[in-house]
């Protein structure tokens, strides 16, 4: 990791983009032809930018962006292009036909996705004659040395495992945390969370993606493992399509090489998505759960986490409930609760959750509520946990009463 010297900047580079700006500064008039691949977030303006300002400073001319098909173009002139992914054939291949001749200078950077034809064999002949370099996130060290340079922050470990731990090292979002962590508030903790504005840094992105990688990033947001059938199922797509899907999210700079979201991403996608799609999704891939036999206990955890429980149905919550019994019957007890606020019916398994988890006063209360109105079944166990309940309260008879 090195910090750049160059100009006057909170760059902060791995090794090859380091060795490419240090290469440009001592020659740059020499050979130059560079494709720069990496996600969105991930530093290729921000390096583009370095770029310009070297060749400036040296008096060399600087274009940015794709020349026409058939538009000439200076061999003195540097040529630095972003968001090659957005271009069409006819500019891509007007890129290709200036690397081919071998009399240009150009920098060309694009996101892995989309990837046509044409930018592929773009991408093929950047390598092929000159060089190829993927930016990629933030190692702990290069987010610590970033930080290193907001004076408001200085050199605080605490910070840096905070800062990483929510970016998960994306670039962009540490240098978005970074400028909301230095207000005075700061200066002598850790906030539990991210700062609201910071996540609110993330609506205008979220608003333009497709409807589909917004609805995949509020599957995703729910921190349950998703296979990609089930993901199908839930967006309505086949196979191909949601690997599609996966490819943008991944290209955006929002969704990790490992499938999941760093914690600022997550929080973002909950907060700031319309409650109405959040509730769709998030209902919807509870029944996919549910109906192929998959545990909801996670799902469920990962929903109250976000402080968004209200939004799962009520079968979900008692389902949740059973699983969360034996471990954790003071949790299942809530969800009980919850589902029966929703609308599910109390049953005997809520009494005995209650009464596991210590409450024997609400415990004996539903129980003898049960008694009177329940099914045969419900009767049977509310009684057992009646029973149970008036033992541990010393009323011996009761208990026998209530086994007979």
């Amino acid at each position: 990791m090195i910090m750049n010297d160059v100009a006057e900047s909170r760059l902060v580079l791995g090794k090859g983009p380091a060795a490419l700006l240090e290469m440009v500064a001592q020659d740059p008039t020499g050979p130059l032809t560079v494709g720069l691949a990496g996600p969105g977030g991930h530093g290729k303006t921000a390096l583009l930018d370095e770029l310009a300002r070297v060749h400036q400073r040296a008096g060399i001319a600087v274009r940015a962006g794709a020349p026409e098909p058939d538009e000439p173009v200076d061999p003195h002139t540097l040529v630095l292009v972003d968001d090659a992914h957005l271009l069409d054939d006819a500019r891509l291949g007007a890129l290709l036909r200036l690397v081919t001749t071998r009399r240009h200078r150009l920098v060309v950077a694009h996101r892995p996705w989309p990837r046509s034809a044409a930018l592929t064999e773009l991408v093929d002949a950047l390598r092929r004659d000159g060089r190829s370099l993927l930016l990629t996130a933030f190692t702990r060290e290069q987010t610590a040395a970033y930080l290193a340079t907001v004076p408001e922050l200085g050199r605080r470990a605490d910070l840096v495992d905070f800062v990483h731990a929510q970016t998960a090292g994306v670039p962009r979002d540490v240098e978005r945390l970074a400028r909301g962590l230095g207000g005075p508030e700061n200066l002598t903790g850790v906030p539990a969370e991210p700062p609201r504005p910071v996540v609110l840094e993330f609506g205008p992105a979220l608003e333009v993606l497709p409807a589909d990688v917004r609805r995949l990033l509020l599957a995703v947001a729910a921190g349950v493992p998703l296979p990609v059938s089930m993901l199908g199922a839930l967006l309505g797509r086949e196979p191909e399509a949601v690997d599609e899907l996966i490819a943008t999210t991944r290209a955006a700079g929002l969704l990790g090489a490992d499938g999941r979201l760093a914690p600022i991403v997550r929080r973002a996608v909950t907060a700031l998505s319309p409650a109405t799609d959040r509730t769709a999704v998030w209902r919807r891939l509870t029944e996919l759960q549910l109906a192929r036999g998959g545990a909801v206990l996670p799902l469920v955890r990962s929903l109250l986490a976000v402080g968004v429980l209200g939004d799962c149905p009520a079968p979900t919550l008692a389902a949740a409930a059973e699983e969360a019994l034996a471990d954790d019957p003071a949790f299942a007890a809530e969800l009980f609760a919850a589902a029966t606020a929703a609308g599910w019916p109390a049953s005997a398994r809520q009494a005995l959750a209650a009464a596991l988890a210590g409450n024997l006063d609400g415990a004996l209360r539903l129980a003898d509520r049960l008694l009177a109105v329940a099914a045969p079944a419900d009767r049977t166990e509310a009684a057992m946990v009646a029973a149970t309940a008036l033992a541990h309260r010393g009323h011996a008879d009761r208990t026998v009463e209530l086994y007979r």
